[in-house]
């Protein structure tokens, strides 16, 4: 178990708006000196709390500008729907869900047409209900889990408070 203290969770969320920020960087603005912060870093990649670093691309750069929400009703269930949209390059997110649907799907296509070809290797499986994403007030981002953890009652949060008082 991981100790997530206070600086731990200010690591996090500095490291999730700039995975690439110096360890030097990070220490002087969580106050601990860059070695220190190196060591804190390893545990939470060792503890699978940090699970990598990526590139954010920009899909619409690159000539897929349609970003499409696909909830799939697959009434046969997940038996080989999930290997058919690992293999779809342009699916880049797929989960299945509890409701009306069994898989919500996000992907990215350059055209309508491109869509609908697409979509015509998922209709085999089940029906289909597709939007196209005209704006995101509220792009994909991280998770400021400071201020998560403040706005909630949670054990993780009861453990953090128990931490912090004792410091």
């Amino acid at each position: 178990m991981i100790d997530l203290d206070d600086i731990n969770i200010e690591l996090l969320d500095l490291l999730q708006v700039d995975g690439r920020m110096s360890y030097r960087e990070l220490g002087e603005r969580v106050g601990l000196s860059a070695p220190a912060v190196t060591e804190r870093v390893r545990r939470l990649e060792d503890a699978g709390v940090i699970k990598g670093y990526r590139a954010v691309v920009d899909y619409e750069a690159l000539g897929f500008p349609l970003l499409c929400v696909i909830r799939l009703n697959s009434p046969r269930g997940a038996s080989g729907v999930d290997d058919i949209i690992a293999k779809i390059p342009e699916v880049i997110e797929s989960n299945r869900v509890t409701g009306s649907e069994s898989h919500v799907l996000r992907a990215r296509a350059r055209t309508t047409g491109h869509l609908e070809d697409l979509l015509h290797e998922l209709w085999s499986f089940g029906d289909s209900n597709t939007n196209i994403v005209t704006s995101s007030p509220v792009p994909r981002r991280p998770m400021n889990l400071k201020r998560a953890l403040e706005r909630t009652s949670t054990p993780l949060r009861r453990a953090v408070e128990r931490r912090t008082a004792i410091s």
